[in-house]
């Protein structure tokens, strides 16, 4: 045989198979982080009911010197419903797959079926988190859009705000050490946000990298910083209103939120799972087809707006 060029070489010479495969995208999940873990029993239907009590009003008069009885109060409650959902997905093998390809192909599966799961769970409460009725439009920036892009003044405005609803703060303080080029970390709510404004948030006055924590023992892996009283998660996956500023721009919302402000609320035996099917169902007489899924019954479900903010703001 006369070989000529390189495209008359046959297959196994033309072709090189790297059996470490590439990386691929996994962003970082970071709207669950903050939720309350509430489980509902098994066998009990399908919608969770929580209950909050209002709180009673203060007395601030003196009891009457007649013995006289003031009229009482009465006790009044606001019940939260949760109806939960069944989730799920599944990949189809076949048997030629298996026997040709170099690459292990279910090892490869079952990983990104797990990855398809946590990223559906986060994309849902994400979704949810959207829906608040709290919002804050940033207005301190000065790109001429509404909203503006991250300020100061609109973190301050959101924290007071949360303070204002006696809403409790989620992770303590980091107390300074002795290290060079640190500071202090305050006791903090927390925020959630895209990646494509975190240049504004490092031009934030105040702005303190996690690399300039005194301890990182207490750094979450998608931790970018702090400013006052917030800490700030990061996700390429993190919440976006497409096109819809005044100027046509997108809008970022930046989730802030206060213990128990949210929960995810899961079925006791209905729990993520995954689900491998071995060949030879009763639809496989040739035994060619494996199955690998997952599953999961759960809700996101906001359990007080007051203790949860969305924080507007457009990209400087």
């Amino acid at each position: 045989m006369t070989i000529t060029g390189p495209n008359q070489l046959p297959p196994p010479v033309q072709q090189w198979f790297d059996n470490v495969l590439l990386s691929r995208p996994m962003p970082k999940l970071i709207h669950k982080q903050m939720a309350m873990k509430k489980e509902l029993p098994p066998n009990s239907g399908r919608i969770a009911r929580y209950r909050r009590y209002t709180n009673l009003a203060t007395a601030t008069v003196p009891l009457p010197d007649s013995g006289l009885t003031p009229p009482g109060q009465v006790l009044s409650a606001v019940d939260i419903d949760a109806r939960l959902d069944f989730y799920g997905t599944y990949v189809t093998i076949t048997d030629s797959v298996m026997f040709i390809n170099q690459d292990p192909v279910l090892n490869q599966t079952v990983s990104l079926l797990a990855q398809s799961m946590r990223e559906t769970e986060d994309e849902l409460i994400r979704n949810m988190l959207a829906s608040t009725a709290s919002v804050i439009n940033c207005t301190g920036g000065t790109n001429g859009d509404n909203p503006t892009e991250l300020s100061r003044s609109d973190i301050d405005a959101t924290i007071l705000a949360l303070l204002g609803n006696d809403a409790i703060m989620i992770s303590d303080n980091i107390e300074g050490t002795l290290k060079f080029g640190t500071a202090p970390v305050r006791e903090a709510f927390w925020g959630m946000m895209n990646t494509a404004v975190l240049d504004d948030l490092e031009a934030v006055t105040g702005f303190i990298s996690q690399a300039q924590y005194p301890s990182n023992m207490n750094v979450l892996n998608a931790e970018w910083g702090s400013v006052s009283n917030i800490r700030f998660l990061y996700s390429s996956k993190g919440s976006v209103t497409p096109n819809a500023s005044l100027n046509g721009n997108n809008i970022y919302n930046i989730f802030v939120t206060g213990q128990e402000a949210y929960a995810i609320v899961e079925l006791t035996n209905a729990t993520a799972s995954f689900i491998y099917t071995p060949p030879g169902g009763p639809t496989d007489p040739l035994r060619r087809l494996q199955l690998g899924a997952w599953k999961m019954a759960q809700v996101p479900r906001l359990l007080n707006d007051a203790w949860l903010f969305n924080l507007r703001c457009t990209h400087s």
